[in-house]
């Protein structure tokens, strides 16, 4: 398919719609997960540089560190997901789709550190006596 169409359609429904929409070859995946960072990269610069300049207390990080353990959550849930589907649908005794499985195993433990340390981050933009409570909820 179109990877300018793909780039249309929001993420979540990417992942909704499955093997209908997966690359044929390993030039176009790669084309793709390379993009995806020069996407990101060029989306809004001029917006982030300018509110990136108003991040003046720990207080002022703490929204957008909120929302991107929201992101970061609905990313370990999803390769959850992935994973159990993975054990279900997946013939592990088969050598490439075992290294898939083993693969997402390791997304979902780098996925959770991530949302870890940016719950981590979050509660460091509190004072010292607000943060020790938020500390023992999130671990």
């Amino acid at each position: 398919m179109n990877g300018r169409l793909l780039r249309l359609l929001p993420a979540f429904l990417l992942r909704r719609l499955g093997h209908g929409l997966a690359y044929a070859d390993q030039d176009a995946l790669a084309a793709a997960l390379e993009d995806n960072l020069d996407t990101a990269r060029a989306g809004h610069p001029a917006d982030l540089s300018k509110a990136l300049r108003l991040l003046t207390s720990p207080l002022d990080f703490q929204p957008g560190l909120v929302g991107l353990h929201q992101e970061s959550a609905d990313i370990v849930v999803y390769l959850c997901g992935l994973a159990a589907a993975s054990e279900t649908h997946l013939d592990l005794r088969d050598p490439d789709q075992h290294r898939l499985y083993k693969d997402l195993l390791a997304a979902v433990r780098a996925a959770e550190e991530l949302r870890l340390r940016v719950a981590t981050a979050a509660t460091h933009t509190l004072p010292d006596a607000d943060r020790d409570a938020v500390e023992l909820q999130h671990s």
